[in-house]
């Protein structure tokens, strides 16, 4: 008797296991490119560039242009394809922290400044979703 029902909630739980995992997989690519801005960029270029004035200035590149933008134009596909979400933010907030082993510090007012341009992002999404959502509702609307 134990064994069936151990057997029973053992599938339930595998099935369980199973919807979660394909129900977060969607969000994975996202993630990995602010992951890949955020930590592995930094590490790439520390291998691949030796002059060391080259190297500060790419840095700074990404920690001034490209990871905004790219934090920026990441959310605002994230909430055009899913929906505006405080986790996302949550998420951004928690991947920046993989800065602290470039820097050896956490800068508050990049960390702010990317967590601004995330929100941003979602508004913006949301916002063309809502326009495109619209424009469609009056063709439907026009056809008759």
């Amino acid at each position: 008797m134990w064994s069936t029902l151990s057997l029973k909630y053992l599938s339930i739980f595998a099935d369980w296991r199973t919807i979660a995992m394909k129900k977060y997989l969607k969000y994975i690519p996202y993630y990995l490119v602010i992951f890949f801005f955020y930590w592995p960029l930094y590490e790439l270029l520390s291998l691949l560039i030796s002059d060391p004035y080259t190297l500060k200035g790419l840095y700074i590149y990404n920690i001034i242009l490209f990871s905004p933008l790219v934090t920026f134009i990441v959310s605002l596909l994230y909430s055009y394809r899913f929906h505006f979400s405080l986790w996302w933010l949550l998420s951004i907030g928690l991947l920046y922290c993989f800065t602290i082993i470039t820097f050896g510090e956490f800068i508050l007012l990049y960390f702010l400044a990317y967590e601004l341009f995330a929100l941003l992002g979602l508004a913006a999404g949301v916002g063309i979703k809502h326009l495109f959502q619209r424009a469609k509702n009056k063709k439907i609307i026009q056809k008759p």
